[in-house]
């Protein structure tokens, strides 16, 4: 069951379209789309096991109609019709945005790789301008890219039930005494209220199963038989799921930033408390070593104080038509940011200043990086369906409001936020139509699963029980700090060249492999 997986990436100055922008792949001629299997049948999964289930015959899609993308000439940009519900073909259907970068060689001897950025919810045309040359150049060289816009999201039917940002960023994360709800219920059953009243169909349909199976009509209207896959932190989800109900359409697939998606979002949470625990404990010690460190000789204390003063006293809301007040919510969650995207490390001790000096504008700037598009539309409406629709145990408010508590009093710096960034959204969210449970995708070819020991967000645990659901896997474990390898390491040549190697079809690193 996939937690809330937002990557974060650094934005270019004001024109919040570093990428607005789509990609997609060169359609590798071996197989014609009329080769293409006209039959959706496939393994679906269920609450307690994964069984298969055959559902109605869908007609193949049509080869995409590829035109230039308005502000990326060197891109290509297209759409692929889907179901609705593939259980009810004739019910509807959406449009999938979809986007290719030619491989830069001329020639695909790798064939097509698609890449999802995690999220869930994120817009794969919006950043793969940012993440394409975060690939390791003889993959772009060898092989095709292609993104797309998942279900509800971007460009493709996004879901917006008119849910504001800042009341899900400015959410208190840890309740003032037990026995007390998570915080933010109220916040988070009036998202689940008025989406399941404004867009039901939509609402309802946004998950990572016909996702997966929106993937595979995507390979059939590119004239594949296989793809390769790069999913990153929400995206391994996504990946895995593919990978069970379509193994044989697999040529190979690279799982990094890795969730444990076989653990309920609870243990998730309880997972990644330490993970982010320790990683602040790493930024503060490292500012203190440093020359001028603005958050003084005790970086720790200065932290727990502002910490401990937003818990009792919000700092005024920033205006500009902002009126939510800037909360301890507000604070970590600006925190988690810097914490997976070290380029926002100045940025955010910044701000910490600024908010003990009573100005918390910029935490929240911060702060809603993790729930708004690189074009700056909101998320949160859609990475919550996607997360709660995933997930067949939904932990009520109290339950929830306990676990926070009890991750305060082991990791008091952010231990806490894990319940609500994990399962906040989902604790009054209604029962889904297919949750991912209990996947093992037992006919999938070998897959690479990366790994970071000072991950914050996806702790290198989960990468190795989802490693442990395929039947051969090999995880690479990086070294270092950041959420995903891609885009906290893509210049550490060890990991590039196992990638490179692995999706050049030339095998597995050996188990165990540790990149420094």
């Amino acid at each position: 069951m996939p937690a809330f997986r937002r990557i974060p990436t650094p934005r270019r100055p004001r024109a919040r379209a570093v990428g607005g922008v789509l990609v997609g792949v060169l359609v590798v001629a071996t197989t014609a789309c009329s080769s293409a299997s006209t039959s959706t049948t496939a393994t679906s999964t269920s609450p307690t096991s994964t069984a298969a289930t055959t559902l109605p015959s869908v007609a193949p899609p049509a080869p995409i109609a590829w035109t230039t993308c308005p502000t990326q000439p060197e891109l290509q940009c297209g759409t692929v019709t889907v179901p609705l519900d593939y259980r009810h073909p004739t019910a509807g259907t959406l449009s999938i945005a979809v986007a290719r970068a030619p491989a830069t060689s001329g020639s695909t001897t790798d064939g097509t790789l698609v890449l999802n950025p995690g999220g869930p919810g994120e817009s794969g045309l919006q950043i793969l301008p940012i993440e394409l040359p975060l690939l390791p150049a003889a993959v772009r060289a060898d092989s095709d890219v292609v993104t797309f816009d998942p279900r509800g999201t971007g460009a493709s039917d996004a879901l917006q039930c008119g849910t504001d940002p800042s009341t899900v960023t400015a959410v208190v994360p840890v309740p003032a005494a037990p026995g007390l709800p998570l915080p933010g219920t109220p916040v988070f059953a009036g998202l689940a209220r008025v989406c399941a009243a404004t867009h039901p169909a939509l609402t309802a349909a946004v998950d990572s199963t016909d996702t997966a199976r929106d993937m595979d009509r995507i390979r059939q209207a590119l004239g594949v038989s296989t793809i390769s896959f790069y999913g990153l932190s929400y995206g391994t989800v996504l990946g895995t799921v593919y990978a069970d109900l379509f193994p044989h359409h697999v040529r190979a697939m690279v799982l990094d930033g890795a969730v444990d998606m076989d653990a309920t979002l609870a243990t998730q949470a309880t997972e990644q408390a330490p993970a982010a625990e320790r990683s602040l404990d790493h930024l503060l010690a490292t500012c203190q070593a440093t020359p001028g460190c603005p958050l003084g000789a005790d970086p720790t204390a200065f932290f727990t104080k502002l910490s401990a003063s937003m818990t009792s006293h919000p700092l005024p809301a920033p205006g500009d038509g902002d009126d939510v007040p800037v909360t301890v919510g507000d604070l970590d969650t600006a925190t988690l940011l810097a914490l997976s995207v070290t380029q926002f490390t100045p940025a955010y001790e910044a701000a910490l200043v600024a908010a003990s000096d009573g100005d918390g504008s910029e935490l929240r700037t911060l702060a809603r990086e993790f729930v708004v598009d690189i074009d700056g539309a909101p998320l949160v409406d859609a990475q919550w369906a996607i997360t709660c629709n995933d997930t067949v145990d939904h932990t009520g408010p109290r339950a929830a409001g306990t676990l926070a508590r009890s991750l305060a009093a082991r990791y008091p710096l952010i231990g806490g936020y894990a319940v609500t960034y994990n399962l906040g959204g989902c604790v009054t969210w209604p029962d889904s139509r297919q949750p991912v449970s209990d996947t093992h995708p037992s006919a999938a070819p070998p897959v690479l699963v990366i790994g970071n020991t000072g991950d914050p967000n996806t702790p290198l645990v989960g990468g190795r029980h989802l490693a442990a659901l395929f039947p051969h896997a090999s995880q690479l474990t990086w070294v270092g700090w950041g959420h995903t390898w891609l885009l906290s390491g893509a210049s550490d040549t060890c990991v590039s060249t196992a990638v490179t190697r692995y999706l050049s079809g030339g095998g597995l690193p050996p188990a165990g492999t540790v990149c420094h």
